[in-house]
Order: structure tokens, then C-alpha cells, then sequence
């Protein structure tokens, strides 16, 4: 059989960094070539998913480890006369052993010694306490990876879906989450990340943080409570905006916080949060509203509104009208 030729090292790096756009191209590129190597990328995808913690790995020779599997894989027809049961173990070791070996190298040289535990979800909203009492809400279809000890390594990575961070002050290790190429600097505070569609998205709810986007000559943005960006990895723009009315924290809070909104603003925070769809039609109000919503019923913030504007809201099921008068 002929020898390997993909890079093992690359693939590690791309599973542990997905947002990488260039090598999620080499990879893909690769994986189309042949149905063989999308059946091992496959494979290789579900060792590292049951590997999270691939510390023990560290003392593997990776230059020796691939060069020995090299020299003693036999030739296709001697394996292909092997049983079936042993094939398949054959084949999941020629996988594994490159990987891991991969792996242990990736490891070893980006975070050292420190070991990485997963937390991901699903359908629901979950929590996470972390180590140094920091606590991390997930949205739901959403995953970060952080240190099983944060003694001196207090550095998350988000890696897909919507997070609320609260982080316990420590003033000797700064509170890090990297996304990507991309960092967010705390040392105590409350903040929100939301990656959706390849962009970015920073609230600071309470505290201060500094975002540095990872692009070259980019220059860094200190975000104050109440203020935000959006971050577009691929063209390294980044557009701050003033975030007292944004509620991207509502997910998690219940809470609606509105200061010279105006009313079609209003409805997108609601239709977001109450998971309803709101029609707006006829004159629309040109007041601005000042209201907090704090765990208040859908039927409680709707009557607000109509007590508030020359409107009339008709509501059925999940979608809701609401005309000016």
C-alpha cells in the first residue's frame, strides 16, 4: 500500500481550529480527492470527538511514531487477506497512531503541558462553572473547550454557536477566549460572543474587554459596558456600535433593557427572545420607548406596547400583527 501522503499534523490543526478557513480548504480539498480519504477523515473526526483529553500523548516521538507505522504497513493484498476482524482494527490503528502523535505534537507545542476538557450543546440552554469560578452560559448548538486547571492558564476557546461569559476577577492571569485567530482580553466582567454566519459578534454587558481580531497591522478595540462590535473574520472589518440597545444577552438574562428604542427595533428584540413573529403594518409610531422587561410574559410586554403607541396588536399562535393607527 502506498505510504500516507496527507498531512496528519494539518488535520489536527483544522480540527482544532474549524474556523480556519485555509486549511478547512486543504482539507476538504483532500477528502474530495478519493471516497478512501473521506472514510478515514470520518474516522479520524470521531477519535479526536472521544479524545479530548490527549495529555498522556505527549511523551509519543511523533517523527518515530509515523515513521515506524510507515515501515510496517504491509502491502494491500496482504491486507486485504486478513480477517475482517482484524482488518478493521488494522485500519482504525493505521488512523490512530499518526493522529495522536499529530495531536500530541499540536498539544504540546501551542498549550504545553495544560490539558482540555469539551462542554457542548445541543436543544438547551446549559451552564459551566469553571475552575477559577468564572461561569459560562451556552446557547443552545453551541461548544467551547477551556483547561481542566486555571491555575495559570486561564484561556477558553469558543468554537462554534452563542456564549455568556461571567468571569471571576483574578488580577494575576487574565481571563482569555480565543475564536478563531481572534481574542477577547478580560480580567473581570460580564460579556457576551455570538458566532453566526463566519462573523463575530462582542457585547460587554458589565467591565471592560479588548478585542484584538488577529489580522495583521489590525489594531486592537477596548469595548466599555454597554458597547459592542462585529467582526468579520474574513475582510478583518470591524464595526463597533453602541450596545444599550442590542439585548444579546437576552437569551440568558429573560431580560429586555430599551432606551430611545425605536418601536421596530423593539419588535426584533421580541420576536429574538419570545421566539414569535411580528408583522408590522400601517403607520408605524415615531415614539421612542424606555422600558425594562425583566421575566415578563409575552402578554405583559405586548400590553406595554399598546398602552404606550396608537397601535392595535392582534396575536395568533406564534405570529403576532401590529398596526398604527
Amino acid at each position: 500500500m502506498e505510504k500516507e501522503t496527507i498531512n496528519w499534523l494539518q488535520l489536527v490543526k483544522y480540527l482544532n481550529n474549524p474556523q480556519d478557513t485555509a486549511l478547512e480548504q486543504e482539507v476538504r480539498q483532500w477528502t474530495a480527492a478519493s471516497p478512501e480519504n473521506e472514510a478515514a477523515f470520518l474516522q479520524v473526526q470521531q477519535l479526536w470527538q472521544l479524545s479530548p483529553d490527549l495529555k498522556i500523548l505527549e511523551q509519543l516521538d511523533t517523527a518515530a511514531a509515523i515513521a515506524r507505522l510507515q515501515d510496517a504497513l504491509p502491502e494491500e493484498e496482504i491486507i486485504h487477506q486478513l480477517p475482517a476482524r482484524r482488518y478493521r482494527w488494522f485500519r482504525v490503528a493505521a488512523i490512530a497512531i499518526p493522529v495522536m502523535a499529530a495531536a500530541s505534537w499540536w498539544l504540546y507545542h501551542s498549550a504545553g503541558t495544560i490539558s482540555y476538557r469539551e462542554k457542548a450543546t445541543l436543544a438547551a440552554i446549559d451552564s459551566l462553572l469553571l475552575p477559577d469560578q468564572s461561569r459560562i452560559y451556552l446557547d443552545t448548538n453551541s461548544r467551547i473547550r477551556y483547561p481542566e486547571s486555571m491555575r495559570k492558564n486561564r484561556t477558553v476557546i469558543m468554537e462554534q454557536g452563542t456564549a455568556f461569559f461571567n468571569v471571576a476577577s483574578q488580577t494575576a492571569t487574565p481571563f482569555i477566549v480565543k475564536i478563531g485567530r481572534s481574542s477577547i482580553t478580560v480580567l473581570g466582567t460580564a460579556f457576551n460572543i455570538r458566532m453566526e454566519e463566519q462573523r463575530i459578534g462582542v457585547t460587554v454587558k458589565t467591565g471592560k474587554i479588548k478585542f484584538a481580531s488577529g489580522h495583521t497591522n489590525a489594531t486592537e478595540t477596548i469595548l466599555s459596558a454597554g458597547e459592542g462590535i462585529r467582526f468579520d473574520p474574513a475582510t478583518g472589518d470591524v464595526e463597533q456600535f453602541n450596545a444599550i440597545n442590542s439585548n444579546a444577552d437576552a437569551w440568558i438574562t429573560h431580560e429586555l433593557v430599551f432606551v430611545d428604542a425605536p418601536l421596530s427595533e423593539v419588535c426584533k428584540k421580541v420576536e429574538a427572545l419570545y421566539q414569535v413573529k411580528i408583522n408590522l403594518q400601517g403607520k408605524i409610531p415615531v415614539k421612542k420607548l424606555n422600558a425594562t422587561f425583566k421575566n415578563n410574559k409575552l402578554e405583559e410586554v405586548l400590553e406595554v406596547l399598546q398602552a404606550t403607541y396608537p397601535i392595535t396588536v392582534v396575536h395568533r399562535n406564534r405570529e403576532i400583527t401590529i398596526t398604527g393607527r
